[in-house]
């Protein structure tokens, strides 16, 4: 594990390195073995799962799996939201091919209490995901000649997810002769899912897992994550089981400032779709500017939706807005905003229980006589005299 670290944190020291990590790791999942996937591209049920809910990880290209540091953690890498240290909220709209829509809408907080390691406070998150897939029109032909025409819901898809993560670990590592200083964080969500298709009163629904883990080390602002999503049995229509899409997601970043109070992001991801004969490449870079203004760009490799990605976003006090695009082709051409706002004057307080140390087998050792002065109420202290004012004073004045 030691030279596993020092190989990361030497390889990742400068842009040029970080890049060519980046090539390296396209090389490896590019040429992956597509004999694991069961299933064909497509075969998967609820593809909304497969969209990306934060317009600022689609502008870098999806690759957001070893970023994870705001509320759209809950959708890439749970483990992300122990990096919350104040209230967040975010709402986002896409605007698809022809007339579908989806809405998200997400809320997560530091909870007011040391998490299950005891290192710092952990994080908790919600959102609820709302896709409309348009409308389905059926027209059939009657024995007269006449036309019945009745226009139905395509599809609409529900998610509920839950989640919760915290920083696991803290403390330097020696590498070498470089005293690295190693943080992860582990974190767990709980979705449910609902899809009803052309309006069926009884549509079928489950539960699925996602799965983050998250190793970082501040000083050379370096992040690897790892992501496993949507892991469950399956949404059954009738008699047959359609798999959910389940996403691994492997990937690494560096952030490093540049001039004043500028900075730069790199990320690079690996995504493997487990149901599907499908796997994606996807790299990212942002650029922020004086705290205000953020430009990004990405890249969309080995899958059916290639081509380059971009967006912007705005931030002023507590409030950022975001907007990204796709340059690929129409279908997949679909454009995103999202609204965000930090509750930066709410203080979280950690919450603590009071502990009562007490030796239940010395006190019943001890003998009567012992424990009895502990019984007494102690005696108030004798005050000392109130010094008499000098009457002399007052004659004077």
């Amino acid at each position: 594990m030691k030279r596993f670290f020092n190989t990361i944190i030497s390889a990742m020291r400068s842009p040029r390195e970080f890049a060519g990590c980046a090539v390296f790791l396209a090389g490896l999942l590019a040429f992956a073995p597509a004999a694991v996937y069961p299933g064909g591209p497509g075969s998967a049920g609820m593809q909304v799962l497969k969209s990306d809910m934060s317009p600022r990880a689609a502008a870098m290209g999806g690759a957001f799996v070893a970023v994870a540091d705001d509320i759209y953690a809950l959708d890439y890498n749970p483990a992300g939201l122990g990096q919350l240290y104040i209230p967040e909220a975010s709402a986002m709209y896409l605007a698809g091919f022809d007339d579908s829509t989806l809405n998200h809408i997400s809320v997560g907080l530091p909870l007011p209490f040391i998490g299950l390691s005891g290192l710092a406070k952990p994080g908790f998150g919600i959102s609820l995901l709302l896709a409309d897939a348009g409308n389905f029109d059926y027209r059939r032909i009657n024995g007269d000649g006449s036309v019945f025409s009745k226009s139905y819901d395509a599809q609409k898809d529900l998610a509920l997810t839950f989640g919760y993560g915290e920083k696991v670990y803290s403390g330097e590592v020696n590498l070498e002769g470089y005293n690295a200083k190693i943080e992860q964080y582990l974190g767990l969500n709980i979705k449910y899912i609902r899809s009803t298709m052309l309006e069926d009163k009884d549509p079928p629904s489950a539960v699925a897992f996602d799965g983050g883990w998250l190793m970082m080390e501040p000083k050379l602002g370096i992040t690897l994550g790892a992501s496993l999503a949507n892991y469950g049995a399956g949404l059954k229509y009738g008699t047959e089981v359609t798999k959910l899409p389940s996403i691994l997601r492997l990937g690494a970043s560096w952030q490093r400032p540049t001039i004043m109070d500028q900075s730069v992001l790199l990320a690079a991801e690996g995504d493997f779709y487990m149901a599907e004969a499908m796997k994606s490449l996807r790299f990212g870079i942002e650029y922020h500017f004086e705290k205000i203004f953020n430009l990004r760009m990405g890249y969309k490799a080995a899958e059916d939706n290639n081509g380059f990605t971009m967006g912007l976003g705005l931030h002023y006090g507590d409030m950022s807005l975001d907007y990204s695009s796709g340059m690929s082709n129409e279908v997949y051409n679909a454009s995103q905003l999202a609204f965000s706002y930090r509750f930066s004057g709410i203080t979280i307080k950690e919450y603590r229980k009071k502990v009562n140390y007490r030796d239940a087998e010395t006190q019943k050792a001890a003998p009567a006589k012992a424990r009895q002065p502990a019984r007494e109420e102690r005696k108030p202290a004798k005050t000392a005299p109130e010094k008499k004012k000098d009457s002399d004073f007052f004659w004077i004045y």
